[in-house]
């Protein structure tokens, strides 16, 4: 729905911090586990208040917010002290090293080079880029969906996530405003500042429709998300795929690269590294045109003992090279 779809009274009638909760409502409501009344299959949210969200699934979920906060608190640089956009950047909102410290508890202190952005995630990122980068009311719009929304309903998320996961302190560390000392407080200030910020109408409807675009990224990101999620418990520990993933990485790069390229639907790609696996398939980072993005390839069949893998990985590297030859590849 565009700002220019309200009703002309809100206008006159609710301020602005109004205007864009009305408008974003729907938006908001959709990402909510089990407010659309659907039967559709349960999602990240789903399955992390009902507990059979896996650890793997969480940190792949935690590594796509890292791309998507990189993008907003590089675009907060740019607009501090800004006579507009710098009365909505706030230090104490900062999500960045609260997300690094918990992907290194989940994954390790090398978890980065085991990350890569899903399409969705990158398409998000380079939309923030696009619009807080170069535009005050862009930044504006971002950062109020992401934040407002940390404070707000992530709050349940953190909750759970330290239910199910057991966490204490670091793996949750992404939901601790400890800087916010009283958040409603906090929200009335954010919300006054909206209120205040010196846009005119037609700025207004802008920031209006870049916060419904947010709303989409995020909720495109989500679904890409629950379509990668594990079935299962992981069968294999983490000192399992950390060996697997060294080995496939250092001693068969090549194949890997022939496997991404074949069944992984990637023929155009130049590199690519193993970055995880469970009983359902093996994650995968690749390259193709200088970006690298996350792609998963299927096992014939569900695994749980560490001798299948091996001669699954064949049959997968097999069939990739004899559809690239047919390929002409």
């Amino acid at each position: 729905m565009s700002a220019n779809s309200i009703d002309a009274n809100d206008v006159e009638t609710l301020p602005f911090s109004g205007r864009i909760r009305r408008a974003s409502w729907s938006r908001h409501q959709s990402l909510d586990p089990g407010s659309d009344g659907s039967d559709r299959a349960p999602g990240v949210f789903d399955r992390l208040f009902d507990g059979t969200l896996t650890i793997g699934d969480y940190a792949r979920w935690h590594a796509q917010q890292f791309f998507v906060y990189e993008a907003i608190e590089s675009a907060a640089e740019r607009w501090r002290g800004h006579p507009v956009a710098g009365a909505f950047v706030f230090d104490e909102l900062l999500r960045l090293d609260a997300i690094t410290e918990d992907l290194e508890f989940l994954i390790g202190p090398d978890w980065r080079p085991k990350t890569a952005p899903l399409a969705a995630t990158r398409r998000y990122v380079e939309r923030i880029e696009a619009s807080a980068h170069t535009w005050a009311g862009g930044y504006i719009a971002h950062s109020y969906t992401r934040y407002l929304g940390d404070l707000s309903g992530g709050q349940a998320f953190g909750k759970a996530a330290r239910r199910v996961f057991g966490f204490d302190g670091r793996g949750a560390g992404f939901y601790d405003f400890a800087a916010v000392e009283d958040t409603k407080a906090f929200k009335d200030l954010y919300r006054a500042r909206l209120d205040a910020a010196a846009l005119d109408a037609g700025e207004q409807d802008r920031v209006i429709d870049e916060v419904l675009l947010a709303y989409d990224h995020n909720g495109a990101v989500l679904e890409a998300l629950a379509s990668q999620l594990s079935e299962e418990e992981n069968p294999f520990d983490a000192d399992v795929i950390a060996a697997i993933c060294r080995h496939m990485n250092d001693d068969h790069a090549a194949d890997t690269l022939v496997m991404c390229r074949g069944l992984g639907g990637r023929p155009e790609a130049t590199a690519a590294r193993m970055t995880g696996l469970d009983g359902e398939g093996g994650d995968y980072a690749v390259t193709a045109g200088g970006v690298e993005e996350s792609i998963r390839i299927p096992w014939a069949r569900r695994l749980t003992e560490r001798d299948e893998v091996r001669p699954e990985v064949v049959r997968i590297f097999t069939e990739s090279r004899e559809l690239l030859r047919h390929a002409g590849s």
